[in-house]
């Protein structure tokens, strides 16, 4: 009984050394920011790079199984065009699930303004796009991030947008970011 109680013991306090609080020391900064991925012709900020010739886009899906984008899009604190660009985005997609919703998504988030300018976050999962919010982890990233932990929250604003406000057709994306830095 003595042998097991201590194996036990040792267990429990090496969990509780490895164990990382979110509160402690850390901080926890929130950013909320629109991505504009826009699809005009003349100037896109994504842009389909392969493609398998059998494609086919499903039904009820917008992106062909099979599809790989990169794209560089710009970061604003509203969803206009014309609002406050704050940084921008960097990385690719691709259309991972034969229902045409659900990508691979890894995105660089660089910081161009505000006291983080000049540093960047990654975040990379899956990402089905129908559903109303999505989730993508925080998977690490630079500056004033680097180490970081934590999780976007994606809501859809619009898709092909195209109004007074926002003259490229595009997609605009709500990001509403928690990040826990050491």
């Amino acid at each position: 009984m003595g042998i097991p109680f201590l194996l036990l013991t040792i267990l429990l306090l090496s969990l509780q050394c490895n164990a990382s609080p979110v509160d402690g020391n850390g901080k926890v900064a929130n950013l909320l920011f629109y991505l504009h991925n826009t699809h005009n012709v003349s100037d896109p900020s994504s842009v389909l790079v392969a493609q398998n010739t059998n494609a086919t886009a499903h039904a009820r899906g917008l992106v062909p199984f099979s599809s790989v984008y990169v794209f560089d899009d710009v970061l604003t604190e509203g969803t206009a065009s014309t609002s406050k660009v704050v940084g921008n985005a960097q990385g690719f997609y691709i259309e991972t699930g034969k229902d045409g919703y659900t990508i691979l998504e890894t995105i660089d988030c660089e910081m161009t303004d505000g006291p983080f300018k000049g540093s960047s976050f990654l975040m990379s999962s899956r990402n089905q796009f129908s559903n109303p919010t999505r989730e993508l982890p925080v998977v690490g990233g630079r500056g004033a991030f680097r180490m970081a932990q934590g999780y976007g929250l994606l809501r859809t604003v619009c898709v092909d947008c195209l109004d007074a406000v926002n003259p490229s057709k595009g997609d605009i994306i709500e990001y509403n970011v928690t990040l826990y830095l050491r």
